[in-house]
């Protein structure tokens, strides 16, 4: 059992591990080669510990902790301790010199473990001259925060040394990851690399610094930007570390622009310059980062997609388990879930798109998708979409006609699937649009709904061979009273956020439907249109409802019919937010998980609220169903309707 440690390095990781050890009740030896770096080193401990005692983060007064501490700058001193620390300068030589001076001074069955973030465990292993105890013990920054460690084993690494090293990780309060073979950068660095790596690969590209950060935070919500995250860690510890991995055969990037941070002195925090500037006097400063509309520019699975091909070749390659990968990017680095599940997330087939294009683009073998996750998608495992992934989760399909009904985890997915007919609206696909959302509205584990379609467009408006059918005014009424009303008074007391994902176009009444929804988010090549007056008709809640709820500007299409690109449409109020295509669904899906975190009954009660106001214009909208009822019956209506299948001008009477 490890009842004493000697800690060598007394610099920011050192200290830290050492005052970890300390209140865990272990007696520690701090070693260092002047004893003004071990003096800088006690006031630092002492500072923390005041603070902890001050807010009770610990039992123990802050002087009876740190009496545990005793400090020395002769490494004779670790002769009797149960396990050695190292956390010098991450250099190969460095480490090695000390570990043969070492080798002659500890006592049998003393473990050495190292904090190195890159350095294989088996190099230092082998001039320890005690492989068989030798264990990597790689704690993340600042050791006093952060609640994991990672552990290594080397190629000899004994199984009585990994048990002694999770017992201490344990009784340090830590939780710990197994890495159970020995490769460049481990786990947590890995793929940290490939995130960092593809970020400077976008910026050297022309996405900027604060687009990409506001992306980071806001739309995957890591703590920190990318960009961020560098100057906190300091730039020239991460180009160290990469050149490190590079060196060790690990299939990565050099990047142009951390050369010349370094060069420049410009790295980070702690020089007052790095990718963001920061107030003189040093200490933590944190650069404010505020969400932006090119945020959406950005695509996150572009930044993951190496992230998470990574974590599938430590998966493959058996260097951990699928539990210890994601426990160490959560519990590491914060990430709000980790990168097996952003594959489900994302749809592993779509990270193996976007690996296929990177590769194709760049010829970078860096690019090739793992083997295991071609071979899911070729076994139909796709992730939250089926169900099936790197884990199970709840996903169920049912169809109401022509219209897909997807449960997804927390939200459900409604998609119209008429794309031979541009998803025009029937009266299949009205009753099939209330049907699923019925269905949403019943199952208390979906907080929100997505509604996209299938194909080059969202939703063409009302089918034309529907609306040809009408003879007469009752025909009219009847569609009115047993789908549209339906509909439409659905969707005005619905309890639940309905999000929509728009491609292409959005005519007539797809668009309108739109006007009913509580976030509309939009392709940038989207076009939405009120056309109806083009082929004899009205347009009746865009007149009315859209009117009074949207904006006035509405008037000018309805009259006129004339189309209205997506950034056109967001800023009359149709749109909440226009992003790149291929990011459509992506989005949705984000602001279905914001909605997943706010609290149910906020929710209830903000859409009460809404449908509320909704309520009180909605009797209007009887007015235009009831003009087009009217219009049904006229010569104009008929001829717009033959003149649009015929693809004519129509000949206008008036009549």
């Amino acid at each position: 059992m490890i009842n004493s440690v000697g800690v060598i390095g007394a610099g920011t990781m050192g200290h830290g591990i050492a005052e970890v050890c300390a209140i865990s009740g272990l007696e520690v030896c701090l070693v260092d080669i002047s004893d003004e770096f071990l003096m800088a080193a006690r006031k630092k401990i002492s500072w923390s510990l005041d603070s902890l005692a001050r807010k009770k983060l610990i039992s123990e007064s802050a002087e009876k902790v740190a009496s545990r501490i005793r400090t020395s700058i002769d490494l004779n001193d670790l002769s009797q301790v149960d396990c050695i620390i190292e956390a010098v300068k991450e250099d190969f030589t460095v480490k090695a010199g000390l570990l043969k001076d070492l080798s002659h001074i500890l006592k049998p069955g003393c473990i050495i473990s190292s904090n190195t973030s890159t350095i294989p465990i088996s190099e230092l292993a082998s001039v320890s001259g005690r492989p068989e105890s030798f264990i990597g013990l790689h704690f993340s920054n600042p050791p006093i925060i952060m609640p994991i460690v990672e552990i290594i084993m080397g190629n000899n690494t004994q199984e009585s040394t990994l048990n002694e090293i999770k017992g201490l990780a344990t009784r340090l309060k830590k939780d710990f990851v197994v890495v159970k073979k020995d490769v460049a950068g481990f786990l947590i660095n890995r793929i940290n690399d490939r995130i960092i790596t593809e970020a400077l690969a976008m910026h050297e590209e022309g996405s900027s610094i604060e687009d990409m950060d506001s992306m980071v935070r806001f739309r995957l919500n890591f703590p920190m930007g990318i960009f961020e995250l560098l100057d906190f860690v300091g730039i020239d510890i991460v180009f160290n570390a990469n050149r490190e991995l590079r060196d060790r055969g690990f299939d990565t990037a050099s990047s142009k622009i951390l050369e010349g941070k370094v060069k420049s002195g410009k790295i980070g925090i702690k020089a007052g310059e790095g990718f963001y500037s920061y107030p003189a006097g040093g200490g933590y400063y944190r650069h404010m980062v505020i969400p932006t509309q090119e945020m959406y520019s950005v695509n996150p699975l572009r930044l993951l997609s190496t992230a998470i091909n990574e974590a599938a070749w430590i998966l493959k390659n058996e260097v951990a388990t699928a539990e210890d990968i994601e426990k160490s990017m959560i519990k590491a680095m914060n990430w709000p879930e980790g990168p097996l599940a952003m594959a489900d997330r994302f749809g592993i087939n779509n990270v193996v798109d976007m690996l296929k294009h990177l590769h194709a683009t760049t010829g970078l073998s860096r690019y090739e998708p793992n083997s295991l996750l071609l071979e899911m998608v070729e076994d139909g495992k796709l992730g939250m979409e089926n169900g099936k992934g790197f884990r199970k989760w709840d996903a169920e399909t049912t169809n109401f006609g022509s219209v897909i009904f997807r449960k997804q985890q927390n939200y459900a997915v409604i998609t119209l699937n008429r794309p031979e007919k541009l998803n025009a609206l029937n009266e299949d696909e009205w009753e099939g649009i209330r049907l699923a959302l019925e269905s949403a509205g019943e199952d208390d584990a979906i907080r929100s709904i997505i509604i996209n379609a299938k194909g080059r467009a969202f939703c063409a408006g009302d089918d034309i061979e529907m609306m040809k059918g009408w003879k007469s005014k009752q025909d009219v009424d009847s569609w009115v009273r047993n789908y549209a009303t339906p509909l439409m008074e659905l969707l005005e007391r619905y309890p639940k956020p309905i999000i929509s994902a728009v491609n292409g176009f959005a005519f007539g009444g797809g668009c309108e439907l739109n006007m009913m929804f509580d976030i509309v988010i939009a392709a940038e090549d989207a076009v939405f249109s009120l056309p109806e007056g083009l082929i004899g008709a009205i347009p009746p809640i865009g007149t009315t409802l859209g009117m009074a709820l949207i904006s006035r500007k509405l008037a000018r299409y309805a009259l006129t019919g004339e189309w209205i690109p997506a950034k056109d449409a967001m800023e009359i109020g149709i749109v909440d937010v226009a992003v790149p295509a291929e990011q459509l669904f992506i989005v949705a899906a984000e602001f279905a998980g914001k909605i997943s975190k706010m609290s149910p009954l906020s929710i209830r009660e903000i859409k009460a609220a809404m449908n509320s106001v909704r309520s009180v214009f909605s009797p209007n909208v009887s007015l235009g169903t009831d003009a087009l009822a009217r219009l049904s019956q006229t010569k104009d209506f008929a001829e717009g309707q033959d003149a649009f299948i015929h693809k004519r001008k129509p000949a206008w009477t008036g009549k």
